[in-house]
């Protein structure tokens, strides 16, 4: 595969997140000013209550069309803008021929929930190794930035216990016997 490349362009600011903790409070009849703390932002997100909708990623990727596709299928919480192959919008290669795998500008605008929901569908190993390798990049730059998302960025399985899928690859399995040492 061509190199990828993945950008955070946009992400929660401490602004953003007294925004979404403002909202919270509303929801309960409370008024709230002030510095948001590390701990209610993982309380938040583990609980995925709506004020992190509201809280908006803006990425950046060059990645493969086919790719670029299998993003876009999601639909909720996202807006997807993804250069135009069109002849008539660009001139790198002729649209009829071109290979599957040409380079494509990928620009996400997703709000933390949705994040959340790619992540668990996207890093599943169902999911061709490809796509894995770009929401892993995605995962790994917005954990570096935002560190309280680090842990709610996961395959499905690890937010349910136990895999769903009709045919399991086995990785939750795997994963939990190393922990308990089985």
């Amino acid at each position: 595969m061509a190199e990828i490349k993945v950008e955070v362009l946009r992400h929660p600011t401490d602004d953003d997140w007294e925004r979404c903790k403002m909202l919270a409070m509303n929801t309960i009849g409370k008024k709230w000013v002030g510095a948001v703390s590390d701990e209610w932002k993982r309380k938040i997100l583990r609980s995925e209550h709506s004020p992190i909708r509201t809280l908006m990623f803006t990425i950046r990727m060059e990645v493969p069309y086919w790719v670029a596709m299998h993003f876009r299928t999601h639909k909720y919480g996202v807006e997807h803008y993804i250069s135009s192959q069109r002849n008539d919008r660009q001139d790198k290669y002729d649209r009829n021929k071109a290979p599957q795998d040409a380079i494509v500008t990928h620009i996400m605008d997703i709000n933390a929930q949705e994040l959340m929901q790619m992540a668990r569908m996207r890093l599943c190993s169902q999911a061709s190794s490809e796509t894995r390798d770009v929401m892993r990049a995605i995962c790994d730059e917005i954990a570096r930035i935002n560190p309280e998302f680090a842990g709610f960025l996961v395959p499905k399985c690890f937010v349910r216990n136990g895999c769903n899928e009709f045919v399991s690859c086995g990785m939750y399995r795997m994963a939990t016997t190393r922990e308990i040492g089985e």
